[in-house]
């Protein structure tokens, strides 16, 4: 009887291993599909043409200006001699740096072609889009290829045109293409240690909020979130030099003073011709002429006195 009952025992825990086991096969073969299908599905969408609009003209507004980076790498317009900084603190995901790019940047730029003004972009990773990062990598690696500010004008655009779809990888992709960018020296640089050691600096600036502005160092101070195109024109004006932009022109000469002395002397003096001309211009004087009757009267005793001798008696 206890065999029996050992028998029937070992049967029922075999049959409940089983049972499990091919419980977990089905667990495991509806990951795998759930897995599949996932994956399937994220390639489809990755491959999905997306719209990506590009802007016109967008390298116009930078025609004629000097582009380069900081130390830290960051994308900088305008003369490294310019005599006032002004560096902005922003992400492509907030608001309020969309709002400094369409009301205020026109101006500022308008000062940094005359000379007047470095500006300095900051890329920080603010705002409520998701993958801010991703959209500062692509400008940044952008810039790697020379149209930096082209793909800044392009995110800000997408900020307000596609909302939190904005920087979905796959439009970024579609920007590149758009720019004309190459996509492999863009994707090996997306990642890049020199894209992060730039990321990196910028989160580690002394800034709590977006959009950040300092002028020559000193932050502009609002009432209410952006300081206004006039305010930021205003702080500009203020940190100029006010020798900037005169003409460095020599004083002309002054005119040397006369001679202090008798002026009726002086015109006397200038006025006498000197020896040498006095006696080149004197008219050499005429020899005395003699009197014909003078000449005649000494002939006519001459030969008188030679009558006189011929007709003389002579001595005894």
């Amino acid at each position: 009887m206890a065999k029996k009952t050992s028998s029937r025992t070992r049967a029922a825990r075999q049959r409940r291993q089983r049972q499990r086991r091919q419980s977990r096969s089905v667990l495991l073969l509806a990951a795998i599909v759930v897995v599949a299908v996932v994956a399937i599905a994220f390639i489809v969408v990755r491959n999905q043409p997306v719209d990506a609009h590009i802007p016109d003209d967008l390298s116009a507004a930078y025609a004629g200006i000097s582009r380069s980076y900081s130390r830290d790498g960051y994308p900088q317009l305008g003369e490294i001699e310019a005599p006032v900084t002004l560096e902005e603190y922003a992400s492509f995901a907030c608001p309020g740096c969309q709002q400094f790019h369409e009301d205020s940047l026109e101006s500022v730029l308008e000062l940094v072609q005359a000379g007047q003004v470095l500006f300095t972009y900051v890329p920080m990773q603010t705002g409520s889009i998701p993958n801010a990062q991703g959209a500062s990598r692509a400008a940044l690696c952008a810039g790697q290829q020379g149209l930096f500010w082209e793909m800044h004008d392009m995110l800000f655009d997408w900020q307000t045109r596609y909302g939190n779809t904005a920087f979905s990888q796959n439009r970024l992709l579609a920007g590149v293409e758009g720019l004309g960018l190459r996509e492999s020296l863009f994707t090996g640089c997306f990642n890049s240690s020199a894209i992060s050691t730039t990321l990196n600096a910028a989160l580690n600036e002394d800034v709590s909020t977006t959009p950040t502005l300092r002028v020559n160092g000193v932050t502009l101070e609002a009432d209410q979130g952006l300081p206004s195109t006039a305010t930021i024109l205003q702080a500009i004006d203020d940190a100029t030099p006010d020798d900037w932009g005169l003409s460095h022109v020599p004083p002309e000469a002054e005119p040397a003073a006369e001679p202090v002395g008798e002026p009726a002397a002086v015109e006397a003096e200038e006025a006498a011709p000197s020896p040498t001309e006095a006696v080149t211009e004197q008219e050499p004087m005429p020899e005395p002429a003699i009197p014909e009757v003078q000449a005649a009267d000494a002939q006519t005793e001459a030969e008188a006195e030679t009558s006189a001798e011929a007709s003389a008696p002579s001595d005894p």
